[in-house]
């Protein structure tokens, strides 16, 4: 695969050529503070290293908030429905790598059976441009404690910063290397050598550092079902769900059906976000609650990301972006939690 090596103005200038043939999408600061993922134009600012995490992850654009799923018409006996699918081409650029390995497990898990073909249809007419983190992007990042400051899986090109506000461009499939023919930019003939100088670069530890591995921290869950520290965070909790909602690897979602008043019968089906730590999201007919508590709630919440979850997949299922941390209105962050867990454990 080729990897070219130039400078970051070079790469800023290249992203907004790419809006002449497609939607480019890259973090934007927003009116009320925070970046989110909008289409670059030519006036856009397009700085790798200066942007935070973005409010809502980049993987959230293969499932929306809020979406058609189906248009069904009403017939003499029974109905038609007529799936919708979004096709539309983009790039989505400046994943950094935590978003990026949320963006592969996301891949996993929606390609498992049953299979989402909504996510995969958006999913494959989309070109992912990662940006590997030189450093730390907020004093609440963890990425490197759970594994994923390294991710490559997913992008269909690598940038990598170098010194001399150089980057190292690398193309990881046949569509990267398509897209990256159009940057005109001297060929870069060791990349590994590259890619190990802004390793090193990095500071050493990289963010906060978790007090057990990933292995040893789902071993801490299995053995946490009656721990004290559910209840002793659920006491500030308002069960909001803003946790759930900035997640990039919550993926839980609700459906309903909207009627067509002119034409009885016809209407469509649409989804929306949902999550564990609302109330009504483990409710059932006859007014039973499997999870009644929020302490019930966060655990399971917790346990899903550290232990559910990793026993049918790879990994843990929080890359360790602090979204929910730095969200969280009472200030609950699933970092300290998982630290007293671990402690409470080992004691």
């Amino acid at each position: 695969m080729v990897a070219l090596q130039c400078s970051e103005a070079v790469i800023s200038a290249w992203l907004r050529s790419l809006t002449r043939i497609t939607t480019v999408l890259f973090p934007q600061p927003g009116p009320h503070g925070g970046f989110h993922f909008h289409p670059v134009t030519q006036d856009s600012a397009i700085g790798f290293g200066d942007y935070r995490p973005s409010q809502s992850p980049p993987g959230k654009l293969f499932t929306p908030s809020d979406e058609v799923l189906l248009r069904f018409e009403g017939r003499e006996r029974g109905f038609v429905a007529h799936p919708v699918f979004d096709e539309q081409q983009r790039i989505l650029a400046g994943v950094r790598p935590c978003d990026l390995r949320a963006i592969h497990l996301m891949d996993t898990v929606q390609a498992d059976t049953p299979a989402d073909p909504h996510y995969l249809a958006r999913r494959e007419q989309t070109t992912i441009i990662a940006w590997a983190c030189a450093t730390p992007c907020s004093e609440r990042c963890f990425c490197d404690a759970v594994g994923a400051l390294d991710s490559r899986q997913g992008a269909d090109i690598m940038l990598s910063p170098l010194p001399d506000e150089q980057v190292l461009a690398e193309a990881l499939t046949e569509s990267g290397e398509a897209l990256l023919a159009s940057l005109k930019a001297p060929k870069c003939d060791d990349p590994a050598a590259a890619r190990a100088e802004h390793e090193a670069a990095r500071p050493k530890p990289f963010g906060r550092q978790l007090k057990a591995d990933v292995p040893a921290i789902q071993s801490a869950m299995q053995d946490a079902w009656r721990s004290a520290v559910w209840q002793r965070h659920s006491e500030a909790c308002l069960a909001c769900g803003t946790c759930n909602l900035v997640c990039p690897t919550c993926y839980c979602f609700d459906t309903y059906d909207e009627l067509d008043m002119q034409a009885p019968g016809s209407g469509q089906r649409c989804r929306t976000w949902d999550g564990c730590m609302l109330r009504e999201f483990a409710s059932v007919a006859g007014g039973h609650e499997f999870r009644g508590t929020i302490a019930a709630r966060h655990r399971h919440r917790i346990k899903r990301k550290f232990e559910y979850l990793p026993e049918r997949y790879e990994g843990a299922f929080c890359v360790g972006c602090g979204r929910c941390g730095t969200q969280c209105t009472v200030d609950i962050d699933i970092f300290d939690m998982v630290n007293e867990v671990i402690e409470e454990v080992r004691a």
